[in-house]
């Protein structure tokens, strides 16, 4: 699988365009042999960097089997080769795949990057699975930099934006390259325009996107908002937030101690008991909140007690700090930019959900309009109260579910299942008609009672035939 993968890996790097060929990756892997032996984040980001843009096929292969713990350095003369585990030790391919023998576990250094140097090698190798020439495995790219996405996909993504020929790929990439502009470029107008090119754009993706954009946190300090900071809102304590929030803010930022509690305070005045008295104040004076706070101030001042804030200092801390709610995202022009789009998509989703409320309230109320009007109709006519009218509607509705069940076709299932239901309950209204109403006529007391009975019976009828539960009547896409 290894050496399937690598060959993939190659195969892709030579089929990239516009790459330089100005390097050659074995002279880089020489050059800078000690940092890829012992590798740190920092220090090998840059070697990484000059693999992926160097343009030599070999470098796709190198990185894969790097990032797989496949890449060995023969200690003898320094050289490096694609190694795979055997019995006896490691069997040798130079870095072009071509077989060199077998060498002792102990005479070939296995390079084993760590988490954060495997993420810049995967993170280089994007690009070549971004150009891939299979386009299930750009397709594959996208939805993982989609899933997961980081700073360092932007620039390979928007490079390979360039070279795609697929008209369905190269949208998709589009998408997801704006995507990653509002979140991760570095000039703060790109990042604006970015979020402004999604016009009346409500996907989830984007609003995904957006969301992490306007979080805030709350911060304390005194006089001028800090520098840098971002504001969203300032917040009034008893208001915006209880004296309890406010103060553990100023405890969180070091800018005040922690508060005092009752017990730590009793066993602080007990524990300074000296002659009958608490830091000069005798114990029969103690006998108020005021007192035992000014008796623990003079123990603080004394520095017999650590640090802590009374109930009357914690109020005059409160007062004299300024408390606000500040944007993580430092730049104004982007948060003001996400804060617009997610209104406007907030006002057009509010508007679609009304709507939508709107029209399943008209579609109810028709409903029951449809069947009043026919109560009220057979009643102002014929004299009759149909107690079994509901029933009727129940057998419009049956009729259209049995329609859909030989006919999978949904539209034209509602197409054959409308006239029929009107047929059917036609000819059971008839039915009735003949059989028990006509019989009735200028007694609305016993049809009401008759078609109470009619009522009754097609809802047994309707049980044991369909049973008692819900059955779907699906409308057309």
């Amino acid at each position: 699988m290894r050496r399937i993968l690598l060959s993939l890996a190659a195969l892709v790097l030579m089929a990239l365009p516009g790459l330089s060929q100005d390097r050659v990756a074995t002279d880089i892997l020489a050059e800078h042999r000690a940092l890829i032996e012992k590798p740190t984040r920092a220090k090998i980001a840059p070697v990484i960097a000059e693999l992926a843009a160097s343009g030599d096929p070999v470098a796709a292969t190198v990185l894969a089997a790097w990032a797989e713990k496949g890449l060995g350095l023969r200690k003898a003369d320094g050289v490096f080769f694609l190694i795979e585990a055997t019995a006896d030790g490691w069997a040798l391919r130079d870095l072009t795949g071509a077989d060199a023998g077998v060498a002792a576990k102990s005479d070939v250094v296995e390079l084993r990057p760590n988490a954060g140097v495997r993420g810049l090698i995967a993170t280089a190798l994007v690009q070549f699975t971004l150009s891939d020439p299979d386009p299930a495995r750009r397709a594959e790219a996208l939805e993982s930099i989609a899933r997961d996405p980081e700073p360092d996909h932007l620039m390979p993504l928007r490079a390979s934006l360039e070279t795609e020929a697929d008209p369905t790929l190269r949208a998709q990439k589009a998408r997801l390259e704006r995507l990653l502009t509002l979140r991760f470029d570095g000039d703060s107008t790109a990042r604006a325009a970015a979020i402004d090119s999604f016009g009346a754009d409500m996907g989830l993706d984007l609003r995904g996107a957006l969301n992490p954009l306007l979080a805030t946190d709350r911060i304390a300090f005194v006089g001028d908002l800090p520098e840098g900071a971002n504001l969203a809102r300032n917040l009034t304590p008893g208001d915006d937030l209880t004296a309890v929030e406010a103060y553990d803010l100023l405890v969180a930022a070091d800018m005040a101690p922690a508060r005092l509690t009752v017990e730590e305070a009793r066993a602080a005045l007990i524990a300074n008991v000296v002659d009958g008295a608490v830091a000069g104040i005798p114990l029969a004076e103690l006998n108020s909140q005021a007192a035992r706070d000014r008796a623990y101030t003079a123990l603080e001042v004394a520095g017999t007690v650590p640090p802590a804030a009374t109930d009357a200092e914690v109020a005059e801390a409160i007062a004299v700090h300024r408390f606000a709610e500040v944007y993580v995202e430092p730049d104004p022009a982007v948060t003001s930019a996400a804060r617009a789009a997610l209104d406007r998509i907030g006002t057009t989703v509010a508007a679609m959900q009304t709507a939508d409320l709107l029209l399943d309230a008209i579609s109810l109320g028709s409903i029951y309009f449809l069947a009043a009007i026919g109560l009220a109709i057979t009643f102002g006519v014929m004299r009759v109260i149909n107690m079994a009218h509901g029933e009727f509607i129940m057998m419009g509705a049956y009729t259209g579910y049995v329609v859909q069940l030989f006919i999978t076709n949904y539209t034209l299932s509602i197409i054959v299942a409308l006239p029929l239901a009107f047929a059917v309950t036609f000819a059971a209204g008839v039915a009735m008609e003949r059989l028990v109403i006509r019989h009735l006529y200028k007694r609305p007391l016993e049809t009401l009672l008759a078609t109470f009975g009619i009522s009754i019976a097609l809802q047994q009828l309707a049980k044991n035939i369909f049973g008692t539960q819900a059955r779907p009547l699906t409308a057309p896409a």
